[in-house]
């Protein structure tokens, strides 16, 4: 105890931690490290692996200055610290030590167990060894057996597999993963045909089982290929879109083969071309049907699995027709729900806009009801088309990586691709047939083809029918064979297309051909003509086109790789359609809108909305036919090609209607509204019209009329030259007037007193005029927008250009609807040389209103004079009655004029009318019979009358030329002597002849009044007198 108490006192003087402990080895045992630290400090040396006990010993021992005897104290002590820590130690721990030298004991107790059973085995291995190395055949038996068994089970085990193969092609199927059904399916074929299987003959109903089932995913594959192909899956609505109301391009399909990739490179990647060597892996945790092309392919790898791709491309290649009806069917009748309620389709009562020019547009005739149901039906099917073709051209494509990928493998299964244009062949066969079935009706269509055919075989019609096939008696036995075939056949189709037991006359076989009568044909396949939504007409060629035009450069873009110059491209379809479908519908309807608008009752009366193309009256057809030429020159921009033929239905268009337009003329100016044919290519007098009418077609004084200041905007004329022209032109008319006699009296017949065909005239002028100005204008919009250094314009050109700058005008032309007429060259001349024929008629008829004034002017004042009692025995107050007359007609023809053409038209009517009725009042005074000087003042009243009136339509310089006449009558006042004075005192106001026949008249009221101052001297005398007087002034 004590020396436990002296333990843990140096075990307290050495529990205090030193402030540096040299190493951190004992913190299990706090007690030993104060120990450890003074072995440490000093004594170190002892802990090495070669510390020498002996050789420290006998230093503590040594006394002297190198023996460490000094330090033996100090030794002493820390070997009773160190043995007293470990007795606490152990003290401490001895429990643990006990459980541990007993568990050794244990594990040596195992060790040697473990070596003994060793033992053992070794020698049971040995006694193994040696019996094994002994032959015995019953062993070898047993292992025989023992094989055979295996095999059987794993045979078993196959059939097992084999008759479970159904049930997880079902399943397969259902979940539309049919590559792995495929893939399994012919797994299972070859294992039952394997040399082993073949000889077990229960196997054989298994073998047909699973014929049947290949057949069976094979008419699967294929209808699951054509429910994606031709969209009738409800996962393929993403491939197209239904139309949206003013779409004018198709959308851009957002599903598009799964080895597509955006190229932005300078050339273009084909979007539907994919890798030879990728090989398709089928992913059974989703719905292949989401992705078409996707699915598609994978149709198309089972197929390859099956070893059946070319059957499944020849019938889908044979299909394709009959689907394409079905497709186009199936969109019909979808436009057709969705314009259910609007009751689109009303036949032939179908209701007039209220703007009577729309049908005259090809482009704007259709109510927008009929054009928006049309446009739907186009812009739908046409993206269903392309996403067709898009699934056509992939099926292609997949099919050309399998049969590569199949002969790189050394396959010898090879087959036969169809090529692009086979199927492009019967789509656009379909399309075109849609096309032309909005465009004439089937009944023209039939007329159309009977005419061909009749003008291909001109003995056709002779041939006589001998024998039919309806016409033999029936035979019940052919009957009955025929019918059971008959249903066979149904009931294959019925199970290829299920869509054809929709259609009741198919599946009867009540349909048969139009042209070959035999009730023995395959009937069923007869393809009718689609349901009509909106009726039949060339007019909706305006909105067939846009969407056919941009389908056609859509599939331009889709299939880059396909030859469009072929007889079958793309643009050679559109050409053909053009040519043998839509130039002639065009041609037709043009001509008869030609016929409507010019042939009606009111085609000449005054167009109703015509304030919104001018401030003055229109007639109805010209605002009808420029519609006409409009919509043409727009369909030619729309369809940029034969324009040629688009000219030449638009010259049609101006040949027709100018005919029209002179026949009517030459009705009006006509005597008794008769018209001769051959009149108007006479170049004499032509006694069938007015003289007004005959007069302005004469050449010379259609020349002078031209000159006039007043119709060529001529301000800089000066007054000699404007009395020099009236004078010239009435010489003319004069002179016309007396071509078959000389100083003829005009009739009554020759003139125009019905005001509806003035104003009829003054109508077709200034409707010929804007006509002209309106195809003009699509003449300058066109050279206006062309590039390229422009043509020299011809004398035509000019002057009908002169027109479009006349007047500042209201046009019916939107440029903004490329309605321009280019035209260049030879075809340019002659289509200004028909507008030239357009102005020179409506020229003519201005010249005949203003002729027209003039030759009632002529025949009144003719009257006047020759009709007129100037000897009166009392002074008359009142103008002569014709004066009065002439004087209502001229406000008449006035207000006709002011009706229809603007204010210049008329003043150049009236203008150098008083010139012509002073020349007509002097040059006519010879036919007055007597006047005496009541009968003198009578006509100087009828001058001021008729000047009076003259200020309404003249100006004031002007009809001051009537001065002139009034003051040749009141010459008739100053007697011969007088007269003869103021000829020599002040000249000479009139000619030797004016003269004469006033002096002629003074002579003879001398004579009846018997003044003897004026009889002094003979007539003859004065007549000398005058001679020599005039003579003075003539030298």
């Amino acid at each position: 105890m004590q020396r436990s108490s002296t333990a843990r006192a140096r075990n307290g003087i050495y529990g205090a931690p030193p402030p540096a402990p040299p190493r951190d080895d004992y913190n299990d045992f706090p007690e030993l490290r104060g120990v450890m630290t003074d072995i440490h400090n000093g004594w170190d040396f002892m802990l090495k692996d070669d510390f020498d006990p002996v050789t420290l010993a006998l230093a503590l021992m040594d006394d002297s200055s190198v023996g460490k005897s000094r330090d033996y104290h100090e030794f002493q002590r820390i070997l009773h610290d160190l043995d007293d820590v470990l007795h606490v130690i152990v003290q401490d721990y001895y429990k643990g030590f006990n459980n541990s030298i007993g568990t050794f004991g244990g594990v040596l107790q195992n060790i040697n167990d473990s070596r003994d059973r060793v033992k053992q085995m070794k020698t049971s291995l040995k006694q193994c060894k040696n019996e094994l190395l002994e032959n015995r055949t019953d062993l070898w038996n047993m292992w025989s057996k023992t094989q055979q068994h295996k095999e059987m089970l794993s045979l078993l085990e196959s059939i097992d597999e084999i008759k479970n193969t159904p049930e997880k092609l079902v399943t397969l199927t259902s979940d539309k993963h049919v590559l792995t059904a495929a893939r399994l399916l012919m797994t299972t074929i070859k294992t039952v045909d394997s040399p082993d299987m073949k000889k077990i003959g229960a196997l054989d109903d298994l073998r047909i089982t699973l014929s049947t089932e290949k057949n069976s995913l094979y008419d699967l594959l294929l209808e699951e290929l054509h429910n994606h192909l031709y969209l009738k899956s409800p996962y393929c609505e993403n491939l197209w879109s239904d139309y949206v109301p003013g779409q004018q391009d198709l959308p851009e399909s957002i599903v598009k083969p799964r080895s597509f990739e955006e190229d932005n490179g300078a050339q273009a990647k084909d979007m539907l071309s994919m890798e030879e060597n990728e090989v398709l892996a089928e992913d059974v945790d989703k719905n292949p049907e989401t992705d078409s092309y996707y699915y598609m392919e994978i149709i198309l790898e089972a197929l390859a699995v099956l070893g059946q791709v070319p059957e499944a491309l020849l019938t889908v290649q044979e299909r394709l027709q009959l689907e394409m009806h079905s497709l186009f069917e199936k969109t019909i009748k979808q436009v057709e729900a969705r314009h259910s309620m609007q009751g689109a389709y009303k036949g032939s009562d179908q209701s007039k806009t209220d703007d009577e020019i729309d049908i005259y547009c090809l482009d704007k005739a259709n109510s927008d009801e009929r054009n928006e149901i049309l446009k739907d039906l186009l812009w739908t099917l046409y993206s269903k088309v392309e996403a067709v073709l898009r699934g056509y051209r992939f099926i292609e494509t997949c099919a050309h990586r399998t049969k590569k990928r199949l002969a790189k493998n050394g396959d010898e299964y090879q087959f036969k691709i169809y090529h692009f244009h086979e199927i492009w062949r019967p789509v656009q066969t379909e399309i075109r047939a849609l096309l032309q079935d909005y465009l004439t009706t089937q009944e023209r269509r039939t007329a159309q083809q009977s005419a061909m055919a009749a003008s291909m075989d001109p003995n056709q019609s002779k041939k006589q029918n001998l024998f039919r096939l309806t016409d033999a008696d029936g035979n019940k036995q052919v009957d009955s064979s025929y019918q059971a075939i008959q249903d066979m056949l149904y009931n294959n189709y019925r199970k290829m297309v299920p869509e054809l037991t929709a259609v009741n006359e198919l599946v009867s076989g009540s349909v048969m051909h139009s042209n070959i009568i035999d009730k023995y044909s395959t009937n069923m396949l007869l393809r009718g003509s689609y349901k009509l939504l909106v009726k039949p007409d060339p007019y909706n060629v305006s909105v067939l086109l846009k969407p056919t035009m941009v389908f056609l450069d859509r599939l331009r873009q889709v299939f880059p790789n396909y030859d469009d110059q072929n007889e079958e491209g793309f643009g050679n379809f559109l050409d053909d359609f053009a040519i043998n479908v839509f130039l002639p519908q065009i041609e037709e309807k043009v001509m008869q809108l030609i016929q409507s608008a010019t042939s009606g009752l009111d085609a000449f009366q005054d167009a109703r909305q015509y304030k919104n193309y001018s401030k003055y009256p229109i007639v109805k057809s010209a605002v009808a036919l420029i519609s006409v030429v409009q919509s043409l020159c727009r369909t030619m921009h729309s369809m940029p090609f034969h324009t040629d033929e688009y000219i030449r239905m638009i010259e049609v268009v101006l040949l027709k209607y100018y005919e029209k337009c002179y026949q009517r003329f030459y009705a009006t100016v006509s005597r008794g509204n008769a018209y001769n044919s051959s009149a108007r290519d006479q170049h004499g007098v032509d006694t069938n019209i007015s003289s007004s009418g005959d007069w302005a077609q004469d050449e010379s004084l259609v020349g002078l009329l031209a000159q006039n200041p007043f119709f060529n905007d001529d301000t800089k004329a000066d007054d000699e030259f404007v009395r020099a022209l009236n004078q010239a032109e009435i010489t003319m008319e004069f002179k016309l007037k007396n071509e078959t006699h000389a100083d003829r009296q005009m009739e009554a017949d020759e003139l125009i007193f019905d005001q509806n065909k003035l104003i009829f005239l003054g109508r077709l002028y200034h409707s010929l005029k804007w006509f002209v100005r309106e195809i003009w204008e699509l003449r300058t919009a066109h050279k206006s927008t062309s590039s390229g250094s422009p043509e020299p314009e011809s004398y035509e050109a000019v002057n009908s250009k002169r027109w479009s700058r006349s007047e500042k005008r209201l046009s019916m032309t939107d440029l903004s609807e490329n309605a321009t007429l280019p035209m260049r060259g030879e075809s340019a001349r002659r289509f200004d040389t028909l507008l030239t024929t357009y102005q020179q008629l409506a020229e003519t008829c201005l010249f005949t209103l203003r002729l027209e004034i003039r030759c009632h002017t002529l025949y009144y004042l003719q009257m006047v004079i020759r009709e007129g009692n100037y000897h009166l025995e009392d002074e008359s107050y009142e103008p002569d009655p014709f004066v009065i007359t002439l004087n209502a007609d001229l406000m008449d023809i006035d207000d006709s004029i002011n009706a229809s053409l603007p204010r210049k038209d008329n003043v150049f009517c009236f203008d150098g009318l008083p010139a012509l009725m002073v020349h007509i009042l002097i040059t006519e005074a010879s036919f007055i019979k007597r006047m005496n000087r009541h009968g003198a003042q009578k006509m100087i009243r009828n001058i001021l009358a008729l000047q009076q009136n003259l200020t309404n339509f003249v100006p004031p310089s002007q009809s001051a030329v009537m001065e002139r006449a009034r003051r040749y009558y009141q010459l008739f006042n100053y007697g011969t002597e007088n007269l003869i004075k103021s000829i020599r005192d002040n000249g000479p106001a009139f000619t030797f002849d004016e003269y004469h026949v006033i002096l002629a008249l003074i002579n003879n009221a001398n004579d009846e009044e018997g003044n003897p101052d004026e009889a002094a001297a003979s007539s003859s005398d004065w007549f000398m007198k005058l001679d020599e007087v005039m003579a003075e002034y003539e030298n």
